[in-house]
């Protein structure tokens, strides 16, 4: 057998192939021969041409002009958040070094005269970075800082060869007030981002579009300049009054420092469109220096932290008390349970109930604050009594179902919308499938589920407005940088929750606790002034804790302004008692109305003025129930206590006695029976 069988040797070309090859190579030469023909002809004939086209794609410089974000005014114009114009100083290492270095010296020079700069150590980053034209050396320059150095650079007869350094301007965010309305406002990080307020709400308002200066190279070969100017942000009108916020502000200082409380907020709102006019809490901060902790911390607690721990840390700061923290409302919820129970006819205007002392309830027994009991009572009684008893019988009057639904009407449970970020909806309410008999007893007077201050003072607006539901807000216009309306926030009417007559009914009781009830306190001479009290008990329940409110409103027949302080868990001597929050409440609206223009509609009352001597005063039967009510004592029985003024500071005070704040029950007002008989009772307010 042949082994060579079916091996192949090497390729020989043919003829054929060899003269294929050759055509294809001759063609492939003779294309390269007619481009470089073809390029020299162009190059020849429109060089020019092309290379202007390519210069024009070519930028020699190429500079970002920045945008001013838009202000935040207050609603009478006073700048609350503005930015201001400064300039960075950038080093160019590589003019400075050219031509021999003729520019180094008489430049550094030049910067250690205008900022002392220091001359070595400029020289050696000079030299450090001499590939680069670019180098940002100084940040933040006023224009006074920069002008003296211009003008020398200008003088070149005096001073020659300054050569190297240019300013790029920036936009810094400043707040002239510093700390005023931090909760409100916000601020912005690097890159005008907003953080928390309106500076974030509204980012995209505020904000503008960069523009951009160039170069190029026109059709006749000559640099020209291009310059697109850059689009400014909008400003924003806000609700907010400035000396409005600066009454309440100076005031949560003053008790904050007086009362030492776990928090104290401020909400002061027009119930007749939603707009907020002033909110503040206890924490406040610098605008201007956002991330400063040492006015909370000392240095040694500051540098053990961790980056985590610093951020917890200013997260709580920064929080807006108002419209973030959640607590139980206590008796300022009577006045929903009433008014919800009128406009459903569960209950008549003229109803009568009749308060033993509790109610026995899902096994338990749940008491009124006044534990011998009211006897019979009106309905305005039972608000300006607080009795917790006359809530329970109305809740059992309109049923699970219908307490529930208005409780949602009123936005409990539900965020407000208000157009600030960080809003807690408060979603712990319990559905009527859920809610057992003492669920609903206690939720009757405001115990067991949580609310915000924005969602009460909301919900509180549309009892006493005729009933309409308007969405709080905290901006009414976003105009442009040359005074055109971009936008505007009108009144926005979300429902209508109750009838005008409903809150007329509501409206007397809450006028009654002001002129007899657990809210003697809130009054203030020349005004008719109604509103509600509550004490909440805090958890875990026992501990004498409480988180005291009020919420009130004037004139009583066209309310302009609601005012609602919580102050929470007050450092006092004795018991803590609604007394102490009326007093911030009166301290606060003795200013603010009269610089709203809210002027006194009723004759200031003397101190020694009988019961019948003030028109739309209980009658004496019913004075004496008040004075009755509570522990035996009422407010009346009180020394009189004007509000101080904020200096000097006061000297600590004895608690004073017989506050009716017993009847703002928001504590654990229950005496289960359990099986072995052993009655457990629980705290009461």
């Amino acid at each position: 057998m042949d082994k060579t069988r079916g091996k192949k040797g090497p390729v020989k070309f043919t003829r054929g192939m060899t003269n294929r090859l050759v055509f294809v190579f001759s063609l492939v030469v003779i294309g390269l021969v007619v481009l470089c023909g073809r390029l020299i002809y162009l190059h020849k004939e429109y060089g020019d041409q092309y290379n202007i086209k390519v210069l024009e794609q070519q930028n020699y410089s190429n500079k970002v002009i920045p945008y001013k974000r838009g202000d935040i005014v207050d609603r009478n114009g006073v700048v609350l958040a503005t930015s201001i114009k400064v300039y960075n100083l950038i080093l160019d290492p590589k003019i400075m070094l050219s031509d021999e270095g003729k520019y180094l010296e008489p430049t550094l020079t030049a910067l250690n005269a205008c900022f002392g700069y220091d001359i070595n150590e400029l020289r050696q980053l000079v030299n450090e970075n001499s590939k680069r034209s670019y180098y940002v050396y100084a940040k933040k320059l006023t224009y006074e800082q920069m002008e003296v150095f211009l003008d020398m650079q200008k003088d070149t007869d005096n001073y020659p060869n300054i050569q190297g350094v240019w300013f790029e301007s920036e936009y810094e965010r400043k707040y002239p007030f510093s700390s005023l309305a931090c909760n409100v406002l916000g601020f912005t990080s690097s890159g005008n981002v907003g953080v928390w307020g309106i500076e974030e709400y509204y980012s995209s308002y505020l904000n503008g579009v960069d523009g951009r200066e160039y170069g190029y190279v026109n059709n006749n070969n000559v640099m020209e300049a291009v310059k697109k100017p850059a689009e400014n942000g909008n400003n924003i009108v806000s609700t907010i009054d400035f000396n409005v916020q600066t009454i309440v502000e100076k005031w949560i200082k003053y008790y904050t420092d007086y009362y030492k409380p776990e928090n104290l907020g401020v909400v002061i709102m027009d119930p007749r469109n939603g707009e907020i006019i002033a909110m503040a809490g206890m924490n406040s901060y610098d605008l201007n220096n956002p991330r400063d902790l040492s006015s909370y911390y000392t240095a040694e607690q500051i540098a053990a932290m961790t980056d985590d721990d610093k951020l917890d840390a200013l997260n709580k700061i920064w929080r807006n008390y108002c419209i973030s923290d959640t607590f139980e409302p206590g008796s300022t919820a009577k006045p929903f349970t009433i008014a919800s129970a009128l406009e459903e006819g569960k209950i008549g205007s003229s109803i009568e109930f009749n308060c033993d002392g509790a109610e026995h309830v899902g096994g338990w027994n749940i008491k009124c604050h006044k534990k011998s009991g009211h006897g019979l009572i009106s309905i305005q009684q039972a608000l300006a009594f607080s009795c917790n008893d006359a809530m329970m019988q109305t809740a059992v009057a309109e049923g699970k179902d219908v307490f529930v639904d208005y409780q949602s009407r009123f936005g409990f449970g539900t965020k407000t919308r208000v157009d600030l970020p960080g809003e807690e909806s408060c979603a712990n309410l319990i559905k009527d499938e859920k809610m057992g008999d003492a669920d609903l007893a206690t939720n009757s007077f405001g115990q067991n589920f949580n609310t915000t201050m924005i969602q009460l003072a909301a919900g509180f607006s549309s009892v006493i407005n005729g009933g309409y539901y308007y969405q709080p807000h905290v901006v009414k216009q976003i105009v442009n940088e040359n005074g055109g309306v971009v936008e505007t926030f009108d009144k926005n009417l979300v429902k209508q929750v109750v009838t005008g007559e409903t809150c007329d009914i509501v409206k007397e009781g809450l006028k009654m606790c002001v002129e007899s009830g657990t809210g003697t306190k809130a009054a203030i001479d020349g005004y008719t002034i109604a509103g509600k009290t509550g004490t909440a008990e805090k958890l875990p329940r026992g501990t004498e804790e409480y988180l005291l409110s009020f919420i009130g409103f004037a004139p009583y027949d066209n309310p302009e302004v609601v005012c609602y302080v919580v102050l929470d868990n007050p450092v006092v001597e004795g018991k803590q008692m609604t007394s102490h929050v009326l007093e911030v409440w009166t301290a606060i609206m003795n200013e603010v109305l009269p610089y709203l223009d809210i002027f006194k509609e009723v004759q200031e009352i003397s101190p020694d003025a009988e019961p019948g001597d003030v028109d739309g005063s209980l009658f004496e039967d019913e004075y004496n129930d008040a004075l009755n009510a509570g522990n035996g004592s009422t407010p009346q029985d009180e020394p009189d206590r004007q509000p101080p003024a904020p200096e000097p500071e006061p000297e600590p005070e004895e608690n004073p006695d017989g506050d009716n704040s017993g009847g703002d029950s928001g504590g654990n007002n229950t005496e289960e029976n359990n099986s072995e008989g052993n009655n457990t009772e629980g705290n009461n307010q």
